[in-house]
């Protein structure tokens, strides 16, 4: 994506001005927007100087630090960006903060020279790099002169990297109420996942990777899995809640299951998920509740295919060997699908995401079942999974 084109520049310029809506006619609504500001740049400012411990940093080693916010997903999603700087950046030492920190010792616990943040500690002004990543990647603080001298050949990523913030301005004042935003425009220009991040991070990221993850050996055994032929699903709908609008339905799951059992009674269907997941008396072993994150590396690996939503087990599965079939729905199967994946994409009213705040759990249309799911037939589930078997 060139963001330098005109046309692109016009168009980031209009959703800027889009979001200066809050402020144009209503003296009230801008004198709360700004009181908000403040006060989040005060309480910020004092807990950086008064309430955190400084991280230590070393005369001749610098210190990055990386704020992964959201979950499993997301943090593998932001692993590209880290890579990529640890490429750079090679002796630092990388503080790793996620919400959950099983993700971030999962997709970071192997690394030379990285720490895996159990809480955020540190204040982002002790690092000589803090990075926000998710969606995009946000500054929160740099020391230049420390970068210039100790890591010269990254400071031309740092300089691409801050004038591409610069450039998206109030856009990524608060990347957690705009990344919808950001992501909604980047989706209807043709966009993809990754291009925002590398954009904003100032480095170049393939939205499909070679970099994989090292599964641990003899994973397998406590499951009964070892050489046993198997595939994994994983439905996103939970007991006594609302199915997910990215939810397959579970009508269309029991009919894939009765189509895939007649033609591979030999292969085994393993379900992988939370223990408050809908559970599947067809499927052969039932895993809910019952793995732990370092559990779904030797699982997902040792798979002939996945089977899933958009999910954090597909941005997982991308460091890993194993295909996975995605069913698409209100995500967008363009945006976020990868190329080594059978992305079945859902009909015309696909591709709602981030057009309400509650998209993922409530059809923008207002309709009981999202129809976009709905529409995906368990026999196309079916012969996307038999083109990506081992033969």
């Amino acid at each position: 994506m060139n963001w330098n084109a005109p046309d692109i520049q016009l168009s980031l310029l209009e959703l800027q001005q889009t979001l200066d809506w809050r402020g144009r006619d209503s003296r009230l609504v801008r004198g709360a927007f700004e009181w908000s500001q403040s006060k989040k740049h005060f309480l910020e400012r004092f807990k950086n100087h008064f309430l955190r411990k400084p991280a230590p940093r070393e005369k001749d080693r610098l210190r990055i630090f990386f704020w992964l916010p959201g979950g499993l997903g997301d943090a593998a999603c932001a692993k590209r960006l880290v890579s990529a700087y640890r490429t750079y950046l090679p002796e630092a030492v990388f503080d790793i903060y996620s919400p959950v920190p099983g993700a971030a010792r999962l997709l970071f616990g192997a690394d030379k020279n990285t720490c895996v943040c159990e809480e955020k500690p540190f204040s982002p002004v002790s690092y000589d790099l803090a990075v926000l990543a998710c969606m995009a990647a946000v500054f929160l603080a740099a020391d230049e002169a420390r970068l210039g001298r100790l890591a010269p050949d990254f400071l031309p990523v740092w300089e691409r990297a801050r004038a591409a913030q610069e450039a998206l301005g109030p856009l990524l004042e608060d990347l957690f109420l705009t990344d919808g935003l950001l992501g909604r425009w980047l989706a209807g220009r043709g966009g993809r996942r990754f291009d925002l991040l590398s954009y904003t991070g100032g480095v170049d990221l393939p939205h499909d990777t070679p970099q994989r993850l090292k599964v641990p050996s003899g994973g397998l055994e406590k499951f009964g899995l070892t050489d046993v032929p198997y595939i994994t699903f994983h439905d996103l709908s939970r007991v006594h809640t609302p199915r997910p609008t990215r939810a397959w339905p579970s009508v269309r799951w029991c009919e894939f299951f009765r189509l895939f059992k007649k033609e591979f009674p030999y292969i085994k269907i393993v379900q992988l998920g939370l223990a408050d997941n809908i559970p599947y008396e067809e499927a052969d072993v039932c895993l809910l509740g019952k793995t732990a994150l370092n559990d779904l590396l030797p699982l997902l690996s040792g798979a002939q295919a996945h089977i899933d939503s958009e999910s954090g087990y597909i941005h997982l599965a991308q460091f890993l060997e194993v295909n996975s079939v995605v069913i698409f729905g209100p995500s967008s199967a363009h945006f976020l699908g990868y190329a080594k994946n059978e992305n079945l994409a859902a009909g015309p009213c696909g591709g709602c995401m981030w057009v309400t705040k509650e998209w993922m759990n409530v059809c923008p249309r207002g309709l009981a079942a999202a129809p976009c799911t709905e529409c995906v037939r368990a026999r196309d589930v079916l012969a996307a999974v038999k083109r990506i078997l081992p033969h």
